[in-house]
């Protein structure tokens, strides 16, 4: 595989995952201040450190990486 294909299958994973959390979060992210949304990046990565499932925990870490940027970027 190439790059190219190994980020499809990230991004995939990514909204795969966005969908599992919208119901308990929602659009919440988007009327959160931005230190809000780092410190949940944080806990991310506390969570990756801790639980049984690090690939999961990364898709969540780029998760709220993206969320983080999408606000400042299209929001602020």
């Amino acid at each position: 595989m190439n790059i190219d294909q190994y980020l499809d299958k990230f991004i995939s994973e990514m909204k795969r995952i966005l969908k599992e959390h919208e119901s308990e979060k929602g659009d919440s992210w988007k009327d959160q201040p931005d230190n809000v949304l780092v410190d949940r990046l944080f806990q991310e990565i506390h969570e990756f450190e801790i639980k049984n499932d690090p690939d999961y925990e990364l898709i969540d870490i780029a998760n709220s990486c993206f969320l983080l940027w999408a606000k400042r970027k299209f929001l602020s």
